[in-house]
């Protein structure tokens, strides 16, 4: 392909088909997926011939591609800095970037810090002191003496599954620390979760419940346990934010074991723990998967405690949540997220 140095950029939406259509095909003919959550593509042509794209997610670059004829004409500068500048506007400051190990020089080049690089795939933030910052103020919850175990959990909302999930870390630690799942793509918002799950574990003296930040199943390191993707893209996100865990947050609060929840019904999660056990002892920590607590014969989920509660089933709820969530779920403030149940399509965990 001969072509001139003018090019043209220019705004593509996920939501027109034929413009999706291009940027998919593109992507495919560079190992690339159009993912699910992107809200905003930019395409950069040469005449009518697209020659390098990428994309938004959040506060995540993703899908970024230029194609052999674009090489060494700075196209990759060219469409970061657009969706920079794209991102400002919309009032986002601090970005993160996904893309594979072999363009990795080019975005250093660009002044992004490494985050965590697998053998397929590498993420980048472009503020270099905010995971030194996260990691700082997680130092000052460990205790520094004993032993430290970790958990990282959604509740949505928090059941009885995961309140046997914490006493048995608490009884297999001398320090448990709670991480909870901060990304605001669940149908209880982050600050009711953490209340709910705050006052669900009161009494266990040894567990501190901390934010998971952006840096644990956030919409930057694992997106799809949020838009629950099938696929390749699964086991990349699950390997990165697992190294991630690993190499950088379990050492901030000396944690040498984590406990996970058998899962049974969510294939996402299922694969993600198989990962951490792959993973994990590479940074000497220990995985311990835990049988699920069950009611009725049945493993205790949020899901069904979302499916009971939009059916306004209280009595079934009684059994499977503790009395602090119970009590929320009765009460007027509770209303509004149940509304969204009632109308929505249940696909959080």
């Amino acid at each position: 392909m001969v072509w001139s140095e003018d090019v043209a950029i220019r705004s593509l939406s996920p939501d027109v088909a034929t413009e999706r259509a291009q940027v998919e095909a593109f992507l495919g003919e560079h190992d690339l997926q159009y993912e699910p959550d992107i809200e905003y593509t930019v395409g950069v042509f040469a005449g009518d011939q697209m020659v390098a794209t990428g994309s938004i997610a959040g506060r995540v670059i993703k899908c970024v591609a230029v194609s052999q004829a674009g090489r060494g004409r700075n196209l990759t500068a060219k469409v970061v800095s657009y969706l920079k500048l794209k991102a400002h506007h919309r009032g986002v400051h601090s970005l993160f970037l996904f893309t594979t190990p072999e363009h990795r020089a080019v975005f250093t080049a660009l002044g992004f810090s490494l985050l965590v690089e697998t053998e397929d795939a590498v993420l980048f933030e472009d503020n270099k002191l905010s995971l030194r910052r996260y990691l700082d103020r997680l130092s000052l919850v460990s205790r520094n003496e004993g032993s430290t175990a970790a958990l990282v959990m959604n509740c949505n909302p928090f059941t009885n599954g995961h309140r046997y999930l914490v006493e048995t870390a608490s009884q297999r630690a001398d320090q448990v620390v709670l991480f909870l799942v901060q990304e605001d793509r669940s149908a209880f918002p982050f600050d009711t979760r953490l209340s709910l799950v705050s006052a669900g574990v009161a009494d266990l003296s040894n567990v501190t419940v901390v934010p998971g930040g952006d840096y644990l199943i956030s919409a930057a390191t694992f997106p799809s346990y949020f838009i629950k993707d099938c696929g390749r893209v699964d086991a990349i996100h699950a390997e990165l934010d697992a190294t991630l865990f690993g190499r950088s947050v379990a050492p901030a609060v000396g944690a040498t074991l984590r406990l996970v929840g058998h899962e049974p019904y969510c294939q996402v999660t299922a694969h993600y723990n198989r990962t951490l056990a792959a993973v994990l002892p590479r940074f000497g920590i220990e995985l311990v998967e835990i049988e699920r607590k069950a009611s009725a014969g049945r493993a205790i989920s949020a899901s069904e405690v979302r499916r009971l509660w939009a059916q306004d089933d209280v009595d079934a709820l009684a059994h499977i949540v503790p009395q602090t969530t119970y009590e929320f779920l009765l009460s007027e403030a509770a209303r509004p997220i149940q509304r969204q149940l009632q109308g929505a399509k249940d696909e959080d965990r």
